[in-house]
C-alpha cells in the first residue's frame, strides 16, 4: 500500500511546524488525527519517521530523506492541480517567500500586495530576515538575496545591480575629515556589517571595472550589527563611516543626511538582486507568475541611485 498525499502532506507540515500541535493548527485538524496518521504512516513504511519530544518533534535521518521526496512529490501534485485550474484564469495556492529585512520591508511590500490584489486566490506568506535563508529541504517556495550568489543547485532569476556607497554624516565629516585613499579608512571610525564573511573588511573594485582586482581594507570600529537599519541609524548619529546598499543610504543622501564619499579610482563592491528557487521541472504556475511580476516591479534604472555619485 502506498502512502496516501493526504498523509505525506501532513508529514511535511508536521516537520516544517516543529510540533504536532502546531501542525494541527495549520491543517486545521485536531491534534489526535495528525498523531494518528503519523503513527499509520511509520507503520505502513515500517520505519520510525520522528523522533518525539515533549516540546518538538524532529525527523529521524529516515524522516529527513521521505521529507525531501515528499516535498517534491507533492509539489508536483500541487504544480499540475495548479496549472489545470489556471487554464480558467485563475492562480491559487500558497507561496512562502524570504527576504532580506530592510530591502523587503522597503521596496517588495508593494509589489506583493500588488501581485495579491490581481490574484485574489493566492495566499503569500513573507518572511524578512537579514540572515541567509537555505531553500534546500526548507518551507520556502522562493527567495530574494542580494550578494553574490554561490554554486548551488538553485536556480535564479537576476533583477539588477546593488550598488553600494561609502557614506557618513555631515558632523562625522567635518570633525574626522574624508578620507581620499583607501589607505586613510584604517584611521576612521567604521561600521561594521555582521552578517558579511568579515564584518571588519570592506572590499573595493577600480572604479569602471567591478571584476577587476579587489582590495580589502581591515577596519576599526566600536559599532557592529547584523541589520543595515542600525548601521544606517549609527552613521545619521555620526558614529563613523559605513559602506550600505545604495537602496538604503541613496534616499538618505537625498534627503542631506549623510554624504557619500568617494576614493578616486575606487568603488565599493557591488552586490547583485536575484529571485532564487529549488531546481525542479515542475515550477509551479504561480511561482511562475510571482518571478515574472517582481522582475517587472525590481528593474533597473533604480530610482534609489541617482542621488549617488
Amino acid at each position: 500500500m502506498r502512502p496516501s498525499a493526504d498523509d505525506l502532506a501532513t508529514f511535511v507540515q508536521v516537520v516544517d511546524s516543529g510540533t504536532l500541535t502546531a501542525a494541527a493548527l495549520r491543517l486545521g485538524l485536531a491534534k489526535s488525527v495528525v498523531s494518528k496518521r503519523m503513527a499509520g504512516l511509520e507503520a505502513q513504511l515500517g520505519a520510525k519517521l520522528l523522533h518525539r519530544a515533549p516540546r518538538s518533534v524532529t525527523p529521524t535521518e529516515t524522516g529527513t530523506l521521505l521529507y525531501a521526496r515528499a516535498r517534491a512529490v507533492l509539489a508536483q501534485l500541487d504544480s499540475l492541480a495548479e496549472d489545470v485550474s489556471a487554464q480558467s484564469g485563475a492562480l491559487r495556492g500558497l507561496i512562502r517567500m524570504a527576504a532580506p529585512m530592510s530591502f523587503g520591508t522597503r521596496y517588495l511590500g508593494p509589489a506583493i500586495a500588488d501581485f495579491m490584489k490581481r490574484y485574489e486566490s493566492i495566499e503569500i506568506h513573507l518572511d524578512f530576515d537579514d540572515r541567509h535563508v537555505n531553500l534546500q529541504g526548507s518551507s520556502y517556495d522562493l527567495a530574494l538575496r542580494i550578494g553574490r550568489l554561490a554554486d548551488s543547485s538553485l536556480r535564479a532569476r537576476r533583477l539588477g545591480t546593488s550598488r553600494r556607497a561609502l557614506c557618513c554624516s555631515r558632523d562625522y565629516a567635518e570633525r574626522a575629515g574624508m578620507p581620499e585613499t583607501l589607505d586613510a579608512l584604517t584611521a576612521h571610525e567604521c561600521l561594521g556589517y555582521a552578517n558579511a564573511p568579515s564584518g571588519h573588511v570592506w572590499r573595493f573594485a577600480p572604479e569602471g571595472d567591478p571584476g577587476g582586482p579587489h582590495r580589502s581594507v581591515a577596519l576599526r570600529g566600536r559599532m557592529i550589527a547584523n541589520n543595515g537599519e542600525a548601521l544606517l541609524d549609527g552613521a545619521r548619529a555620526g558614529l563613523g563611516l559605513t559602506v550600505l546598499p545604495s537602496f538604503m543610504v541613496g534616499p538618505a543622501v537625498a534627503a542631506g543626511e549623510l554624504v557619500q564619499i568617494r576614493i578616486p579610482g575606487w568603488v565599493p563592491v557591488p552586490d547583485t538582486i536575484h529571485v532564487v528557487y529549488p531546481e525542479t521541472p515542475f515550477l509551479p504556475l504561480k511561482l511562475r507568475a510571482l518571478i515574472e511580476h517582481l522582475a517587472q516591479c525590481v528593474s533597473e534604472p533604480f530610482a534609489w541611485d541617482s542621488a549617488l555619485s
